[in-house]
């Protein structure tokens, strides 16, 4: 929809997703996401397991049986879907990887992150990057850029304080150094890992992202404005893009397709 670039790693983007495409991306992709679909087809397969081997069935076995065949994401919240489309959106369109699907650290289904929204690495020119970043998701009208962007917590503070803050990106690190340990020196992640931890330490680089989800018509000073002013603090060699992803699909309708009670 729109664009302006500063280099390979600094710039900001507006994308638009037609009706087709948001629908598409909410009953399968984004589905699938929300519902962590590899952990949960390994958990069929590993009770199904047990019944196959003899394993005498239980009414509990047979009750979480049925409760996973006929699962739904249990977290729907406007919040957390945008930052699945964010994720998704970024991983097709911006050589970026999420090796490692975050609602496997909550205990709580419902609880929230912390650190960052997003965590995971970023290919720019042959070399890999620590990818941080945060989104937020919006359809405010009254003031552009919406307030999700310049109020004290909102993306443009975010942002700024993992540039300021080391000691939040090395916690970040740690996070994914901890879901590396046991990898193979062939594995992606692990390879991810190390050449973005070199990239950090040797270029001191690495890309920070800010990603506004919106469900209304686009307008460039949704980030431009914003991206004016943090890239005065945000100084390269670190990156620094915002995102505006807009979605022909309203908000209120979101969860119904996904949970597929909207079809057409």
């Amino acid at each position: 929809t729109y664009e302006y670039i500063d280099d390979s790693k600094r710039g900001y983007q507006g994308i638009n997703l037609e009706k087709s495409e948001t629908r598409e991306f909410l009953s399968n992709s984004i589905l699938n996401n929300l519902l962590d679909t590899e952990i949960h087809e390994a958990r069929l397969d590993e009770l199904a397991g047990l019944l196959n081997t003899g394993f005498a069935s239980t009414e509990t076995l047979l009750a979480d049986i049925q409760a996973l065949e006929n699962a739904t994401p249990q977290d729907l919240r406007d919040w957390r879907i945008g930052e699945a489309l964010a994720e998704i959106t970024l991983e097709n369109n911006f050589q970026c990887r999420f090796h490692w699907n975050e609602l496997r650290d909550a205990r709580n289904p419902k609880g929230n992150k912390t650190g960052a929204d997003l965590v995971g690495f970023i290919e720019i020119d042959s070399s890999v990057l620590f990818l941080f970043g945060e989104v937020k998701t919006s359809s405010e009208t009254a003031n552009i850029p919406p307030q999700v962007m310049t109020k004290s917590d909102g993306i443009e503070n975010q942002l700024k304080d993992l540039y300021l803050d080391r000691n939040k990106r090395q916690i970040l690190i740690t996070y994914l150094k901890s879901k590396t340990i046991d990898l193979p020196e062939e594995n992606q992640f692990k390879r991810d890992y190390d050449l973005a931890l070199k990239s950090y330490y040797t270029l001191e680089t690495y890309q920070l992202i800010g990603v506004l989800v919106r469900d209304v018509n686009p307008n460039e000073e949704d980030v431009s404005l914003s991206y004016n002013r943090i890239k005065k603090v945000i100084l390269k060699p670190v990156g620094l893009k915002l995102i505006a992803l807009y979605t022909s699909v309203k908000r209120k309708e979101w969860g119904r397709i996904i949970k597929g009670d909207i079809q057409e």
